[in-house]
């Protein structure tokens, strides 16, 4: 009969050491794989903060790292920062999302996503997001209407062709 004791009290322990002991307050959350994208394009990025509403009054940013020095995105003129939220039993779900709307060489690094529980202290960062702005091939071409000479051309061609016609024919 102690066995059987010995055995039960044993997998309640593996249970209950296998279960998370609990949810951190706050989590940051978006994709692993870099973006490559060509300069010109808009882009967004999204980064979704899951936290618990009792726990966490919260406070996200975004940040790009040049030079291993971290510095917060804030300018309104190259970016655009949007947020959306919506809320799911006790937890949270904030998406906010970084809009490039016309991307340049100088996008090109890495990025990080991060949240602060204001009242708890208790953080959490995303990894960091490599974004690798590639030269738009197109860039420096233009597209014009015909020139002059092209005109003159193709004038001289269709009077060729029906010389030719002429000659043929006689």
């Amino acid at each position: 009969m102690q066995i059987f004791h010995l055995t039960t009290a044993f997998l309640i322990m593996v249970v209950l050491c296998s279960q998370p002991t609990s949810l951190s307050a706050v989590s940051v959350i978006y994709p692993r794989e870099p973006v490559t994208k060509t300069e010109g394009l808009l882009l967004s990025l999204k980064c979704t903060v899951r936290y618990k509403t009792e726990d966490c009054d919260i406070q996200t940013n975004w940040w790009q790292w040049n030079n291993s020095e971290p510095l917060q995105i804030t300018d309104p003129n190259k970016y655009l920062i949007t947020v959306n939220e919506t809320e799911t039993d006790e937890k949270r779900l904030r998406n906010i999302f970084l809009t490039f709307s016309s991307l340049n060489l100088q996008d090109s690094g890495f990025y990080q996503c991060d949240a602060k529980c204001l009242n708890s202290g208790t953080q959490a960062k995303g990894h960091l997001l490599r974004l690798n702005v590639t030269a738009d091939p197109y860039k420096d071409l233009r597209v014009s209407t015909w020139s002059g000479q092209l005109k003159a051309d193709a004038a001289a061609l269709a009077l060729s062709a029906t010389l030719l016609l002429l000659l043929w024919c006689y």
